[in-house]
């Protein structure tokens, strides 16, 4: 049975939970959000396949861009449909916006899960030391294997918010809103080399280049951050203390999977 599972990623933890669910699930094919959403053709999903949406957790919703996405997706030939959520900390999962844009786009939600994996929101603190990093990655794996075994068998599960995430879900509606101008806050230091590493892999090509090294930033954000994650010489900043945060991506995420998430192949 052929699955289908559309993912966004900034920092790699999306990815890599995308790629485990992959190599567990036969007949999986991971499509990139990003590479899709700049194509901007409508998409038809296989009749009966399993369907699943891999992102992260934006205050306690959908990144503005996956969002966008189910505008695209016409999923009522679908067998299956699933979200996986990935987030910093033990919040849930915003299954009734997810549930809402499937069935606004053709199919119920049959399953909703989230997976915690090492916080790297560095505006609002420093990710995890390296051991508690690889206990997280590892309860994540653990996870993911009983996700795999319901998703083989079509389990109906609807995890949603936790206490927690029912208080702060509150936030998610501000903070989208002005989601496109968060590149307002982004520092260039003297440090920058001038690699474009930055531009290259913006998803949403919000960065452009200009004579001596300089950026400008468009104002179409969302507030990923795989920009400063991945910068290899730490030159952007987002103001305040990130600064001097140590930064974050997924161990086994590399600039080349950040092309291919936006369908380049570009690697100078």
């Amino acid at each position: 049975m052929k699955t289908i599972l559309y993912y966004f990623t900034g920092t790699g933890n999306s990815l890599a939970v995308a790629k485990a669910i992959s190599t567990r699930l036969p007949e999986t094919e991971l499509v990139p959000i990003p590479k899709l959403m700049l194509a901007g053709e409508r998409i038809t999903v296989p009749a009966d396949a399993n369907v699943g949406i891999v992102c992260p957790l934006y205050a306690m919703g959908l990144p503005k861009i996956v969002v966008n996405f189910f505008a695209l997706l016409d999923l009522s030939p679908a067998g299956y449909v699933f979200s996986v959520v990935t987030e910093g900390g033990k919040s849930g999962s915003p299954t009734k916006q997810i549930s809402a844009l499937c069935e606004k786009n053709g199919h119920i939600l049959n399953a909703a899960w989230w997976i915690q994996m090492p916080d790297n929101y560095i505006p609002l603190s420093a990710p995890p030391e390296k051991s508690v990093e690889k206990t997280i990655r590892e309860n994540a794996l653990r996870k993911v294997a009983v996700i795999v075994e319901d998703i083989k068998n079509r389990q109906s599960s609807l995890a949603g918010f936790t206490a927690i995430g029912n208080v702060m879900k509150l936030m998610y509606g501000p903070f989208i809103r002005n989601i496109h101008n968060f590149d307002k806050k982004f520092v260039v230091s003297p440090s920058c080399n001038g690699c474009l590493i930055c531009v290259r892999i913006c998803p949403v090509n919000n960065i452009r280049p200009l004579p001596h090294g300089k950026k400008e930033w468009l104002h179409t954000c969302e507030g990923c951050l795989a920009c400063l994650q991945f910068c290899p010489v730490e030159a952007l900043s987002c103001g305040g203390k990130t600064m001097n945060r140590p930064r974050y991506h997924h161990a086994n995420a590399t600039v080349e999977d950040m092309l291919e998430q936006k369908g380049s192949s570009e690697t100078n």
